[in-house]
């Protein structure tokens, strides 16, 4: 039961904590807001991509999942990217 506690509670602290972020967003300017957009989705893209890299090289074998995993991961990043800008 602590344990469980221990979750909520820490779930909720996450949650205060992007709540909190979200509306410092709100405050700064537009030029602060794309370009944070831009890292955010890099990060994204570059973290799925490792993501679905690691879970082939695992496997081993061909993983048509993890693939498909890999190349959202790397067109996700790019086609945010290019349709912000």
């Amino acid at each position: 039961m602590s344990k469980g506690l221990l979750i909520l509670l820490g779930t909720f602290i996450v949650v205060a904590i992007l709540h909190v972020v979200s509306m410092k967003m709100t405050k700064i300017s537009e030029a602060k807001k794309i370009h944070y957009r831009k890292f955010f989705w890099y990060f994204y893209g570059i973290t799925f991509m490792l993501s679905g890299g690691i879970n082939l090289l695992e496997k081993g074998g061909y993983g048509w999942s993890f693939l498909i995993q890999f190349l959202v991961g790397f067109g996700d990043g790019n086609f945010k990217l290019s349709w912000e800008d």
